[in-house]
């Protein structure tokens, strides 16, 4: 019967209209007043139609606008989206909107920081309510005093600083094989973990899921002073370099064979290109695997070495084309820098009109996500974000800062205190990261899940517009975590660990 809160009201309206038009008879002398007192009319005055948190700038700005959900068939009102970690809700003034109610009581239970008391509310009322304790009870008397309807009031505040990127405080995993060097990537929908020992030997594990455990199941012959580290891939095959510049390629990372070219860097796929930088006596060139035909001389101002993995965005709204990216790298002549530079097919370009404050090599460079509050209300907007970190700066220590870009590398900030790095994890170069998204759901035991911060939206809802909805309840969601692979310290040592981090919020379960 509650379901149907506005059709009942509908039909009463109906039955009282034609009501008094047929009691309306003066010729008759049979007069009748009509009070509207069916049983479906006043039942539906017990109906809260709007709940708020009057405005105090003291407690949170914009506290007014938060929303909240009515849910009128299990009785309960409570914000899914919830307020910051630490605010303060022991001293809230409600605002509270029925239709048509006699009496509107607030009861409160189980306080620490009042009485258990029971208080008669009124739109002026004055008095402050604590809803830490969640024992918090609004009552509402129909209006001719026969129905009572009871809402469980809940003000959710989040147990975890929700725009924290949070890192596991012990390794995710370990790398196998007691590792000198190691090379992770992404290569058809897998990821190649390559591990050299100390010893020279190379071997892989591929896995379907960073979640996996390492496994070494391969070995690859590789030719001789091969660098790991200059492994990159395109959809059909790997390449890399030699000490000497010479360029291999593999279709499966265990057999190599030389192309026949002498590079000095790679900088990685291009669509099904390689690029990578040629010297030529004094000079460096722009050249393409297989060559297009189309070299240029490398800037004096552009990265020959060193520089980030090379991320190509297939869409944006800053080109047309598909843009390949990297940021930080050491020039010709030898100094470091922390611009980003792009190619979109048939030309390079330094785009950052702010790069980034500490020239580096050896960053790492992946896209992820951040938040941006609405200006007048906690509507966050979730951002498409560069972040580049670790690296190895001129007087040769690692770094392990946090830069932001939410313009695909023209302008770098230093990132905020939540998403820097925890002391445990130590500082680093030439770490490779991979983007993995995993399925959340409301038995999930990921960090940062707390069932208590996003209540389930139930299929039945009153929003604050006083208008029904139905809507399908939210079970499982996609959740993004980076995990981050090896790394080198200052002296050049591997950190044989993987680590996985992930932005809180994107752990809690959508609203809808």
């Amino acid at each position: 019967m509650i379901k149907r809160f506005g059709s009942y009201i509908s039909i009463a309206v109906a039955l009282s209209a034609g009501l008094t038009a047929c009691n309306d008879n003066s010729g008759s002398g049979y007069v009748t007043e009509d009070t509207g007192y069916t049983s479906e009319t006043m039942y539906s005055s017990t109906a809260i139609t709007s709940f708020n948190i009057k405005s105090n700038n003291k407690i949170l700005e914009n506290l007014d606008s938060t929303y909240f959900t009515i849910d009128l068939e299990q009785g309960r009102i409570f914000n899914a989206d919830s307020l910051p970690y630490g605010t303060n809700i022991t001293k809230l003034i409600p605002n509270i909107v029925t239709s048509g109610s006699s009496k509107i009581e607030i009861i409160i239970r189980n306080s620490s920081v009042m009485k258990d008391t029971t208080i008669t509310y009124s739109s002026s009322m004055r008095d402050s309510i604590d809803f830490s304790a969640g024992g918090v009870i609004a009552r509402v008397t129909s209006l001719n005093e026969v129905y009572t309807q009871q809402y469980t009031i809940k003000v959710n505040v989040h147990k975890v600083k929700s725009d924290s990127l949070v890192w596991d405080r012990i390794a995710w995993r370990q790398l196998p094989g007691n590792p000198k060097t190691q090379r992770t990537l992404l290569h058809g929908e897998k990821v190649y973990t390559f591990i050299q020992a100390a010893d020279g030997n190379c071997r892989i594990a591929i896995a379907d899921n960073p979640s996996d455990e390492i496994v070494l199941t391969a070995t690859a012959n590789i030719p001789a002073g091969l660098d790991l580290r200059s492994i990159v891939s395109n959809d059909d095959s790997f390449f890399a370099l030699t000490a000497d510049g010479g360029m291999y390629k593999s279709a499966d990372g265990t057999a190599w064979e030389a192309t026949g070219e002498t590079w000095s860097h790679i900088y990685g796929a291009y669509e099904s290109q390689i690029l990578g930088v040629k010297k030529s006596g004094d000079d460096y060139y722009h050249v393409t695997y297989p060559d297009n035909g189309s070299q240029v001389k490398v800037s004096a101002d552009c990265p020959v070495s060193g520089t980030s993995d090379l991320l190509l965005m297939e869409e944006s709204k800053w080109a047309d084309a598909p843009q390949a990216i990297f940021t930080g790298g050491r020039i010709a002549n030898g100094n470091l820098t922390g611009a980003t530079w792009s190619y979109d097919g048939t030309q390079w370009a330094k785009i950052s009109e702010t790069p980034i404050d500490r020239a580096k090599e050896g960053m790492s460079l992946f896209p992820y996500f951040t938040f941006r509050k609405a200006s007048k209300s906690w509507r966050m907007t979730k951002q498409f974000t560069l972040f580049a970190t670790g690296g190895k700066l001129e007087n040769g220590n690692a770094s392990n800062y946090v830069y932001v870009s939410r313009d695909l590398g023209i302008t770098w900030d230093r990132a905020d205190n939540m998403l820097q790095f925890p002391s445990y994890i130590p500082a680093f170069y030439n770490a490779d990261v991979v983007i993995w998204e995993s399925e959340l759901g409301s038995r999930a035991t990921d960090a940062g899940w707390n069932e208590m911060a996003s209540p389930a939206i139930p299929y039945w809802l009153m929003p604050l517009d006083g208008e029904s909805r139905a809507v399908t309840p939210v079970t499982t969601w996609e959740c993004p975590y980076i995990y981050l692979y090896g790394g080198d310290d200052a002296s050049g040592t591997l950190n044989p660990q993987v680590w996985r981090g992930v932005i809180n919020r994107l752990t809690f379960k959508p609203l809808i």
